[in-house]
């Protein structure tokens, strides 16, 4: 790899690390575009590019929400209960649907293109237009397991199909829906994403692609590619979790609308190109 590409990937990739930490979002939203454009442009295409594009994303993903959960929890900002309560059944989905990928070809990189892109828009015209439920930090309502469950299991067939890790989803279903202050759903979201993530890396680690492009590639996880941001991720998503302590909810809000809709844009333009 051109060291320009290495030092871009990690500029990148300190971007999804933040927000990771911040949103609670995983940083997938930020690791697909880029690793659209790399992967391809080092070899995979089509069917391949997807099932690449899936893993190397949930691959970094592992690194960016474990350290954010971490940090969560030093802050006193951690919910293990409702955790597991998401990650059991969501993991199950998880795994089931990206083994379906994995041996198939049905789906397409432009199949993918269309269902990111719907996803982008439906998260950001929730979170622009739905109305604030003003709960008070740290008085947020306590949801039956079987909510939690549900989330889950949906958000895991979700994650294996956009490689966004989940916290797109989550997020805005624990806050509008469950009723949860923004902060314990951001929390829930950075313990429940990496478990997703580690469970579907272990297929992707033993997986055999048709395409190899380089030595340092195990299954679909190109570790020159990847590095670069696992690094950053590490060490910008505890930043993210800090600020995000700090700053009102309606702000963080605001920030997650904003970037969602920008992503959408971008992925648009994109689609309309190649297409």
């Amino acid at each position: 790899m051109e060291y320009i590409d290495i030092i871009t990937l990690f500029l990148l990739g300190s971007i999804g690390g933040f927000l990771s930490g911040f949103l609670g979002v995983g940083g997938g939203i930020v690791y697909v575009p880029i690793l659209d454009y790399f992967l391809s442009k080092y070899g995979f295409s089509d069917n391949q590019l997807v099932k690449a594009i899936l893993a190397n994303s949930l691959f970094t993903i592992i690194f960016s929400g474990f350290i954010s959960s971490y940090k969560q929890y030093k802050l006193g900002n951690f919910y293990p209960k409702e955790i597991i309560y998401t990650a059991l059944a969501g993991t199950v989905s998880a795994v089931i649907v990206t083994f379906l990928i994995k041996t198939g070809n049905w789906y397409s990189k432009q199949v993918f293109d269309y269902f990111f892109v719907v996803m982008l828009l439906l998260i950001a015209l929730r979170m622009l237009f739905a109305q604030s439920k003003n709960i008070i930090p740290n008085q947020s309502h306590t949801a039956n397991p079987l909510a939690y469950s549900t989330t889950g299991f949906f958000t895991g067939i979700i994650t294996a199909m956009s490689g966004l890790g989940g916290g797109v989803i989550m997020t805005p279903i624990f806050t509008e829906i469950l009723h949860q202050d923004i902060k314990k759903a951001s929390s829930i979201s950075n313990g429940v994403i990496p478990i997703f993530a580690l469970a579907v890396g272990i297929l992707n680690l033993t997986a055999t692609p048709a395409t190899y492009i380089s030595n340092w590639q195990v299954g679909y996880i190109v570790f020159p590619i990847v590095a670069p941001m696992i690094v950053s991720a590490m060490l910008f998503a505890p930043i993210g979790v800090i600020t995000s302590q700090k700053t009102k909810h309606q702000l963080i809000r605001l920030v997650f609308a904003i970037f969602v809709s920008t992503v959408f844009i971008k992925t648009v333009y994109a689609i309309i190109f190649k297409h």
